[in-house]
């Protein structure tokens, strides 16, 4: 059961119906999104392309206030990047505002998932996947804010804030888990650091923060969630990436791609060591997808922009993969009717491996 309850702030929507190549489009869009992020009362943006017309994209910002909004627009900052998009594309710009949808409260027989880099991109979709389908969901992150973000409006959606890399982390997520919900069913493998850079760019310690997040967290919390999985008969989704699969290379992200080429030789290796006690253990190789990971990288908002565009032309499905698409998949692998599914990793990346 839902009820619809007033949401925060406003909701402003425009339409874009470009007259130029996309590259261009979104290049000019992501300097007019920087220009907003530093503006008060600014929450967040999405840019979204239509996927049967390339040439339509929507987006969607979220504001403290209407008055925030008419300030930042009204600046001749803006009014410049606003041109700039006129020359570009035609626009419908619609104001609203927003009803917030609560979810009530799980049944409590609803399986209990643990899903780590809970606070962004795949690791929010996919708990909110799994939530609306009922499951009960503890998300596990080191920001207490990005955390907050991803349980709002679910009642099923717990957070517990830890640093999977330090001793003694795995096990206390494992117990907080069992201490809310007393059961763990699902284990996805999410959290991942990915350092854009060559060998030569690179230190040791750039090196060991991705492995210990994208291999040996893994490692650790899967090893102390196993009397939990085996008790439930549970299923464990270790999160890799359709760029690291067969004999393809990645230059620029050797060490992350080495990082999970080994998580995937685990979940094969896990499938077949836990298959006795009863945990199956699949994993999820997503392509491009927007999630922001380009920014976090050290990537500038324009030349990320620039990279999915290049990446979705690239791929058959032609466009780059979206957080809720890989969330639904993951939701899929972990069902019980994906039961004959083990040691399997596999890819949803729009193609883009097979070329």
């Amino acid at each position: 059961m839902t009820v619809q309850v007033p949401g925060d702030g406003v909701t402003f929507v425009n339409t874009f119906t470009l007259s130029a190549s996309p590259a261009e489009f979104e290049a000019a869009f992501a300097r007019t999104s920087q220009y907003m992020a530093r503006q008060p009362g600014f929450i967040e943006h999405t840019l979204v392309r239509h996927t049967k017309d390339p040439g339509r994209y929507v987006n969607i910002a979220r504001w403290r206030d209407a008055g925030s909004l008419q300030r930042a627009v009204a600046r001749p900052e803006f009014l410049e990047h606003a041109a700039a998009l006129r020359a570009l594309a035609s626009s419908d710009p619609q104001l609203y505002t927003p009803l917030r949808t609560v979810r009530a409260a799980p049944a409590e027989d609803g399986p209990v998932v643990v899903v780590t880099g809970g606070g962004t991109g795949i690791g929010r979709a996919t708990a909110h996947a799994f939530a609306e389908q009922g499951a009960r969901v503890l998300v596990v992150g080191r920001t207490p804010e990005s955390l907050t973000g991803t349980a709002e409006g679910y009642d099923s959606i717990r957070t517990a804030v830890a640093d999977l890399t330090t001793e003694g982390a795995a096990e206390e997520v494992v117990a907080e888990a069992l201490r809310v919900f007393g059961r763990i069913d699902v284990l996805v493998n999410n959290a991942a650091v990915a350092l854009h850079g060559t060998l030569a760019d690179h230190s040791r310690k750039h090196d060991e923060t991705q492995i210990a997040t994208n291999l040996l967290a893994p490692i650790a919390l899967t090893r102390a969630a196993l009397e939990a999985l085996e008790a439930s008969g549970g299923t464990v989704v270790n999160v890799s990436t359709s760029g690291s699969l067969g004999l393809r290379t990645w230059p620029g992200a050797s060490v992350y791609g080495a990082s999970k080429v080994a998580l995937d030789f685990l979940t094969r290796t896990w499938a077949v060591e836990l298959a006795p006690r009863g945990i199956r253990v699949v994993g999820l190789a997503p392509g491009v997808v927007d999630s922001g990971i380009g920014v976090r990288m050290g990537m500038s908002q324009e030349q990320y922009a620039g990279f999915l565009a290049e990446m979705g032309s690239r791929a058959p499905a032609g466009r780059v993969g979206t957080p809720a698409e890989i969330g639904w998949w993951i939701t899929q692998l972990a069902r019980d009717e994906a039961g004959y599914a083990n040691g399997v990793v596999v890819p949803v990346d729009g193609g883009l491996s097979l070329t």
